[in-house]
């Protein structure tokens, strides 16, 4: 009597059918590995210092006195600042600028200290590259700092030769003085909200193509019937099978992205780690979703590809990474809204950085589930697809 051998659960046929596709397909194996640890890898080096340091400057010392002497030692010894050259003149500085071998160019005018020391105004010209607005900043902000430090020691100087006490004598420099306490990020670290964004960005980026890959190849080599057939005709069941083994490993990379931003980068978590990475699943989970919703949608494969990418870049942009997101028109704002990511980042600033209640948060995870039912709203669409072969062989 012979024995029958139990048939496989339609989700196990459907995930043995995609590990021979991965084990087979070398582009599964950019998507699913290669890729996202060379980006994870690559931002997380690139950032890791943090803080930017040492931007190049060039000083243009036309007075020569024991004034801008110090002044010079000064703008050398900021930690944001290196002076790299000290050009004769101005013209040789601007060459240097224009041909990007320094950021800003400080001058130093004659007569300065003999102007300093006449209670004359003395004006220190600085010309500041602002093509990158980030850089032009930290280089602003770090001159005025020298500049003003300097001009406050002599005028305390001043103060202390007539026969004031210190404490008078800092009154009169600084009447009012600003006390600053910053919350949240006190060191000013690029680290913590760069790498959190972009090594995420990352994940949800390949999450997404790998995504549209898989199930773009489905229609794309004419395969959707086998499909059909290895999940007993559910589209439910197929999806799952498909999308399993690509969540395992992304899952895997999410942990890798904490490991390297919590334990290596030393980001605080000041509010529920466990909702940071709740978050972080959903929203993995979402872009598969809406990769397997556009595909339904174009039933294109390249034209996926490329839609998922503008997609994904522009929710960088609009999240507020790169401009604040209280700055943007309305239309912008509103645009925003259109994107899961802008409520991951959203959910992660709250929970890792500010330490905010976690209603905020439970808020911003049900905002990224509502693109997951529009996700859902493919899956029909997406088994006609499968089953009609004038789908098929699209590019």
């Amino acid at each position: 009597m012979e024995m029958s051998i139990p048939k496989r659960h339609p989700v196990f046929m459907v995930m043995g059918r995609e590990a021979e596709r991965i084990k087979h397909n070398p582009a599964y194996r950019f998507l699913l590995f290669l890729g996202p640890l060379i980006g994870i890898f690559l931002l997380y080096f690139i950032f890791r210092q943090g803080v930017t340091r040492d931007l190049p400057i060039a000083v243009v010392d036309q007075d020569n006195s024991s004034l801008s002497i110090k002044l010079r030692n000064a703008l050398e010894a900021s930690p944001d600042l290196a002076v790299v050259a000290s050009p004769a003149d101005i013209f040789q500085a601007r060459e240097m600028l224009e041909s990007a071998q320094v950021d800003a160019i400080v001058l130093l005018p004659s007569g300065l200290e003999n102007k300093v020391y006449r209670e004359v105004e003395a004006v220190v010209p600085a010309y500041i590259n602002g093509t990158n607005v980030l850089t032009g900043g930290i280089i602003q902000r770090a001159v005025l700092k020298t500049v003003g430090t300097i001009s406050a020691g002599i005028q305390l100087k001043k103060q202390l030769l007539n026969e004031k006490n210190e404490a008078q004598a800092m009154a009169r420099v600084m009447p009012v003085e600003l006390r600053q306490h910053i919350l949240f990020n006190p060191y000013g670290n690029y680290n913590y909200f760069l790498n959190s964004a972009m090594m995420n960005i990352m994940l949800y980026l390949f999450a997404f193509l790998a995504s549209i890959y898989t199930f773009g190849n489905e229609l794309k080599r004419g395969t959707g019937r086998e499909l059909l057939e290895a999940s007993n005709s559910s589209v439910r069941l197929a999806i799952v099978g498909k999308m399993f083994p690509y969540t395992v490993i992304f899952t895997g990379f999410a942990m890798l992205i904490n490991l390297l931003l919590y334990e290596f980068g030393g980001m605080p978590i000041n509010g529920s780690f466990f909702l940071i990475l709740f978050g972080q699943l959903i929203t993995m989970l979402t872009y598969q979703l809406l990769g397997v919703w556009l595909v339904a949608l174009t039933y294109n494969l390249r034209l996926s590809l490329s839609i998922a990418s503008a997609y994904s870049m522009m929710a960088v942009t609009f999240s507020g990474l790169t401009f604040p997101f209280e700055g943007m028109p309305l239309v912008a704002r509103i645009f925003a809204a259109f994107f899961p990511f802008t409520w991951w980042e959203k959910l992660f600033i709250s929970q890792s950085l500010y330490g905010g209640p976690r209603s905020d948060a439970l808020i911003y995870i049900c905002c990224i589930l509502i693109f997951q039912l529009l996700a859902f709203t493919g899956f029909k669409l997406y088994k006609r697809r499968l089953g009609d072969e004038k789908y098929w062989g699209k590019a």
